[in-house]
């Protein structure tokens, strides 16, 4: 979250200084070798593309549900009459810890809790067994 209101930041401020003002207008595109540059040809040539596309997609349908539906509910009723076994959770071990913390990409950049991969791993040592802790206590 932080990263994207950092972006979103310089994004204003840029405006209002005037710097980089990038545009959405295809400038260019090519078509079959043709290189077209009239905004009236590139919006036919994307209209071209886009309406083949629907034709390709319509002309491989799958089947549809109602073609297969006895089965589909056949298979439904069965599952329905045998129950899932309970889903038990093994606790983690230091040593995956450790091991997961080591496998990540080590840089600068960070998610929601603002805590860095470099960190992490500059840390591991300290934290890998209160970590280990605290994520068998989320999994029971």
């Amino acid at each position: 979250m932080h990263g994207v209101i950092m972006k979103f930041t310089w994004t204003i401020l840029n405006e209002l200084l005037g710097r980089k003002h990038f545009s959405n207008i295809i400038q260019k595109l090519t078509v079959d070798e043709t290189h077209l540059t009239n905004q009236q040809c590139i919006a036919e040539g994307l209209n071209k593309y886009f309406t083949s596309i629907v034709d390709i997609i319509n002309s491989t349908k799958l089947p549809t549900p109602s073609d297969n539906t006895s089965q589909l509910y056949t298979y439904l009723r069965l599952d329905e009459s045998t129950p899932y076994p309970p889903m038990v959770f093994k606790s983690f071990s230091t040593t995956e810890i450790i091991s997961i913390i080591k496998s990540l990409k080590t840089k600068n950049s960070f998610g929601y809790d603002e805590i860095s991969p470099r960190i992490l791993k500059i840390s591991a040592n300290y934290i890998f067994s209160p970590l280990t802790h605290i994520c068998n206590r989320v999994m029971n």
